[in-house]
C-alpha cells in the first residue's frame, strides 16, 4: 500500500451528509483509506501524486444486483423480445443444456465473471452483489467460490449472494434446502468477513416467492442472525412473484416476507416494479432496502419502478443492472442515464424527475448501504479508497456546465479514466493494469455460443 495524492480535479462530489463538491478538489489516500478530501493538500509523504486535471471524482459506483453468469447469454436472439415466462424458460434451458453438454463447470463461471467484472471496473463499479441462483439438483457445484475467485482476479469487492431455487419447474436444477443451507453455512464459513475494508461478504439470495420455498426464508433469517454482516437478499414485485404469491397463498410478496421473518435492516430487494405504494412505508420502517434497476426493468416491458416513491417512502436506494441476459451490459453510469430519461415518461411535474445527483448518490452510497457497507460508498477521512472518475475533457463532453449533469447525460462512453479500490490503482489514464483484451479471450474461450 501507498501513501497518494489525486490532486487539482474539476471536481470532487463526495456524497457526504452535506453533499460537498470541491472544485478544484484533491482527495489524499494512504493505503486502503481516505485520509483526507480538501484543496491545496500537501503531498508531503506521498509516493505518487496523480494530476486530476479535468476529472470528475466520486466514490467508487456498487452494483447492488447482478447476475454475472449472464455474461454469456447476452443478445440472444429469440430473447430479444421475450416476455418475463418465455425469457426465463429459454434462458434456462440455454445453461441448463450448456452445463448437460460439460460446458459449464466452474472455470467457465470464472471466467465469464472475471470478464463482466472487468466490464464493471473499467465503467467506474468497484463493489458487485452478484446473486448466483443456477445449481443443478444435487451437491452444489463451486460456482460462488468460481465468483469469488474471479473478483480476486480482477480485484474488486464481491458480495457474493447464495441464489436458490428450491420450488421451481424444472427438478434439474432445483435443489433441497438442506443442501442450500449446508452450503450456505459453507460459503459463510470460508469466505464470509464482515470486517470494514473486506474484500467479500456472503448474502443469502433466495430467487423469490414463486420459485422457493417459504420455509427457506425463515431457515435463512434465522441463519443470517447468527453471523454478523450477513445480509437477505430478493428478487421482489418482478411481476412472476406477485403473481405466483396472490395465486399460490392470497397474499403479497411482501405480507409473505414480513410473515417469514424479512421485515428487518438486513434485507435488501431488487425490482420493485409493481409494488403497491402503501408497503412502501411499511419497508421504510423496518429499515428494507432497494435496489433499482432500470434498465432491465424496460427491457423486460415493464416500464420503471417508482424511483420517486421509494424516496418519497423514505426507502434506502441503490442502484444496480442485473445480469446480461435482461441487460445486455454491466454498464452502471449508461443504466443511470436511462433512468434519468425513462423516469420522465407520464410524470408530469418535472420537479418529480430523478436528478443527476438522486441517481449518482443512488450508485454510489445508496448502494453501499444495502449491502451494509458504510465503509464504502462517501469520500471521506475513514471510508475506504474506493474512488472512479471520469474525464470530462472529450470532444463528447464540450460545453458541459454542471460536471454531475454532464456525467450523467452526455458522453459517447461512460469509461472511467481512473479507478481505485482499496487504495490500489487499477485504472489509470483509462488503461487498467492487467491485460483486458487477455480476459475477454479466455471468456469466450468458454462459451459454446461463441
Amino acid at each position: 500500500m501507498t501513501r497518494w495524492l489525486l490532486r487539482g480535479c474539476d471536481l470532487v462530489a463526495t456524497f457526504n451528509d452535506d453533499g460537498t463538491e470541491l472544485r478544484g478538489g484533491d482527495v489524499l489516500v494512504d493505503g486502503d483509506v481516505i485520509e483526507a478530501v480538501g484543496t491545496d493538500l500537501p503531498t508531503d509523504g506521498c509516493d505518487q501524486v496523480v494530476d486530476g486535471s479535468g476529472l470528475v471524482v466520486l466514490p467508487g459506483l456498487v452494483n447492488a444486483h447482478q447476475h454475472l453468469y449472464q455474461g454469456g447469454v447476452r443478445a440472444v436472439p429469440e430473447l430479444e423480445r421475450a416476455l418475463i415466462g418465455p425469457w426465463l424458460g429459454r434462458l434456462g434451458a440455454i445453461v441448463k443444456g450448456w452445463w448437460a453438454a460439460g460446458d459449464f463447470e466452474p472455470d467457465a463461471v470464472q471466467a465469464i465473471a472475471a470478464a463482466v467484472l472487468t466490464e464493471s471496473l473499467l465503467g467506474g463499479v468497484t463493489t458487485v452483489a452478484d446473486q448466483h441462483y443456477f445449481h443443478p439438483a444435487g451437491t452444489t457445484l463451486p460456482y460462488v467460490e468460481a465468483t469469488i475467485a474471479a473478483a480476486a482476479e480482477v480485484g474488486v469487492r464481491l458480495h457474493a449472494c447464495r441464489g436458490t431455487i428450491t420450488d421451481g419447474p424444472d427438478p434439474d436444477v432445483v435443489q433441497s434446502i438442506d443442501e442450500v443451507l449446508r452450503h450456505c453455512e459453507q460459503l459463510i464459513a470460508d469466505h464470509h468477513d464482515p470486517a470494514p475494508g473486506s474484500m467479500v461478504q456472503v448474502a443469502l439470495a433466495p430467487c423469490g416467492v414463486h420459485v422457493d420455498h417459504l420455509e427457506l426464508f425463515d431457515e435463512l433469517a434465522a441463519l443470517a442472525a447468527d453471523h454478523d454482516g450477513v445480509r437477505l437478499h430478493t428478487h421482489l414485485y418482478e411481476h412472476v412473484d406477485t403473481e405466483a404469491a396472490f395465486h399460490r397463498y392470497g397474499k403479497s410478496p411482501w405480507e409473505l416476507l414480513v410473515e417469514h421473518g424479512w421485515a428487518q435492516e438486513r434485507t435488501w430487494l431488487a425490482h420493485m416494479v409493481d409494488v403497491p405504494h402503501p408497503e412502501l412505508g411499511e419497508m421504510a420502517a423496518a429499515g428494507v432496502a432497494v435496489a433499482h434497476l432500470p434498465a432491465p426493468d424496460l427491457k423486460m416491458g415493464w416500464g420503471t419502478a417508482p424511483f420517486r416513491k421509494f424516496l418519497d417512502a423514505g426507502l434506502t436506494v441503490g442502484m444496480g443492472t442485473t445480469g446480461s441476459s435482461s441487460n445486455d451490459g454491466a454498464n452502471l453510469l449508461g443504466d443511470l442515464r436511462l433512468a434519468a430519461l425513462a423516469h420522465r415518461t407520464g410524470e408530469p411535474d418535472p420537479e418529480r424527475w430523478p436528478t443527476a445527483r438522486e441517481l449518482l448518490r443512488a450508485a454510489t452510497r445508496g448502494s453501499a448501504e444495502c449491502l451494509g457497507r458504510h465503509d464504502l460508498g462517501v469520500l471521506a477521512p475513514g471510508r475506504r479508497a474506493d474512488l472512479a472518475a471520469w474525464d470530462l475533457r472529450t470532444v463528447d463532453r464540450i460545453g458541459v456546465h454542471d460536471p454531475l449533469a454532464g456525467l450523467v447525460l452526455t458522453g459517447l462512453s461512460s469509461h472511467a479514466s481512473l479507478v481505485a479500490v482499496g487504495g490500489r490503482i487499477l485504472v489509470e489514464a483509462g488503461v487498467p493494469t492487467f491485460d483486458v483484451a487477455a480476459v475477454a479471450a479466455r471468456a469466450r474461450a468458454v462459451i459454446p455460443c461463441c
